[in-house]
């Protein structure tokens, strides 16, 4: 640490100082000035140091090198407020009073109700990329979608869980990592506290108005984009995830674009497992994957049909 604090200078060469036209400029890096040598004056002030910044803990001798951009959109103020931090050396006293400065801290970050109500809908998106196992590229983009709704004033009258369980559909699908309607409800459910039915009817009006009022390009998802995640989901073999692939490359683009993908993806499955030694059970997958029996069994039946015709 102490090599780090101390003053590193280099000479500049092409500069001259205004005042007495010396040549014998340096720069100090550490407090980011120029400096002529001969008659003190400082030509440039605080330069922007563009290193990453050392951290060091109380007790600690080693230091850390912060690498990160700085701002982060799933922050209601994008990261940029300032964090308290705490240490155990410090006395029961002074740590009681670290935790009550950190508290009006924290509601010193969102003095007015807009970004009261942003800090806690952030929050709550948060809990649902975590309860559907998202990762925290489809949470940023979420976030910022659901910046430029409240700019649209989209949110107002609606139920905020409603919008941000939309807008995780809406951005999963994007990116080629989609989730059910079925799972999105269940999460929906146990955040929000509404029933099953107004969860769908909630979630179906809201995605339409999102995607008119912000202009989302929004592809349907296909039967491949589940597979892999069915298939771990059930804990099948390397062997039906192969077979699942080749039943899947070997359907018509026709044939599943008609169907719900995921339906079509659990009939893969089934169909896949019972080529195999998995063999599983029509009503285990069905419980499983959330889907229903009877759509299973006859879209299984169907994609059977299709491989023996091309087989004939």
């Amino acid at each position: 640490m102490k090599e780090r604090e101390t003053c590193e200078t280099k000479p500049i060469q092409k500069i001259q100082c205004p005042s007495c036209e010396s040549s014998s400029v340096i720069q100090d890096k550490v407090r980011g000035e120029k400096i002529c040598t001969r008659c003190g004056l400082v030509l440039l002030e605080k330069k922007m140091d563009k290193k990453p910044e050392w951290h060091t803990e109380p007790g600690d001798k080693s230091g850390r090198a912060d690498v990160s951009s700085g701002s982060d959109i799933t922050q209601h103020d994008l990261g940029l407020g300032s964090k308290m931090g705490n240490s155990r050396d410090l006395s029961p006293a002074w740590r009681a009073k670290l935790r009550r400065l950190r508290k009006w801290h924290r509601r010193a970050r969102a003095s007015n109700y807009r970004d009261k109500s942003l800090r806690q809908a952030l929050i709550n998106l948060d809990k649902l990329c975590q309860d559907l196992f998202l990762p925290k590229s489809v949470k940023a983009e979420a976030s910022t979608l659901f910046r430029k709704a409240r700019k649209e004033n989209i949110t107002p009258g609606r139920n905020t869980w409603s919008v941000l369980a939309s807008l995780l559909f809406l951005v999963a699908r994007m990116r080629g990592i989609p989730r059910t309607e079925k799972e999105i409800v269940e999460s929906l459910k146990k955040r929000a506290e509404i029933e099953e039915k107004e969860a769908f009817k909630s979630i179906r009006r809201i995605r339409k108005v999102l995607i008119k009022q912000l202009k989302l390009d929004v592809p349907r998802p296909k039967p491949k984009e589940y597979l892999d995640r069915f298939i771990s989901r059930l804990d099948l073999s390397q062997e039906s995830k192969e077979e699942a692939n080749k039943i899947c490359n070997s359907l018509p683009d026709k044939f599943k674009s008609r169907k719900a993908s995921f339906l079509v993806a659990a009939a893969i499955t089934y169909n896949a497992s019972r080529k195999t030694s998995d063999n599983l059970n029509i009503r285990e997958i069905a419980d499983v994957l959330n889907v229903g029996v009877s759509s299973v069994s006859k879209t299984g039946q169907r994609i059977r049909e299709l491989a023996n015709s091309r087989m004939e």
